[in-house]
């Protein structure tokens, strides 16, 4: 079981590094807001292999409130976005 864990967060760490390059690298807005949702999920996701492995409940809980904050923050994002390319 230790192993599986930690190969999972292994492979979130290196998603998480790639995120985090394609948010330094200059790229579009969109490109960095989709990383920035990336990264959530990518926490999201470690919070949730860390709450099997140690079996404490106040980690979904907090899996579920970083969930909810990314998802209004991408929409929040792409709302911005939207609204910013059509008055251009």
């Amino acid at each position: 079981m230790k192993l599986v864990v930690t190969i999972c967060l292994g492979l979130l760490v290196l998603a998480g590094a790639l995120g985090v390059a394609r948010i330094v690298r200059r790229s579009t807005l969109g490109d960095r807001a989709i990383a920035f949702d990336m990264l959530t999920s990518v926490l999201t996701c470690s919070l949730l292999v860390s709450a099997g492995y140690l079996r404490d409940g106040l980690l979904l809980d907090l899996a579920i409130v970083l969930g909810l904050l990314g998802f209004i923050a991408s929409v929040t994002i792409a709302r911005f976005i939207e609204a910013r390319d059509g008055s251009e």
